[in-house]
């Protein structure tokens, strides 16, 4: 799969057990923090606010990270909804992926309901990924 934005996330003791190895749930963590940076590329994110809610996760874990590794996340918007919208990732260290993601999201209100993705932050994203507009 093809990724056009890519970040640097650092690993940390805490993020490993005592094997060394990285924990299971530290993988959801980092696609998060490279979801919070992707949109934070694209100038999305007013005063830090994150106007969207993680509905669905999945991840397929490939290979062990450890704590010495230097890893990355890529992320994309494979695709967008009314009012949501799915996210794709890998988890790299070097050449080898780590692991797999997926998430479905939904843009809300002020009350955690459902609303339509705006107009300007649909036009970004399908800009920045080179998607076809649905509409």
């Amino acid at each position: 799969m093809f990724y056009r934005f890519v970040a640097n996330v650092p690993l940390r003791w805490v993020d490993v057990d005592s094997e060394g190895v990285v924990n299971n749930a530290v993988y959801l963590s980092l696609m998060e923090q490279a979801r919070y940076l992707y949109f934070t590329h694209l100038g999305l994110l007013e005063g830090h606010n994150v106007p969207f809610l993680l509905a669905e996760a999945n991840v397929k874990f490939l290979r062990p990270g450890r704590i010495d590794m230097k890893v990355e996340v890529a992320a994309r918007v494979g695709s967008l909804g009314t009012t949501s919208f799915q996210m794709d990732y890998e988890v790299r260290a070097a050449e080898e992926v780590l692991a797999t993601g997926h998430a479905a999201l939904v843009w809300v209100d002020a009350s955690m309901r459902p609303v339509p993705i705006p107009g300007e932050v649909r036009a970004a994203i399908e800009q920045f990924e080179e998607l076809r507009s649905a509409r």
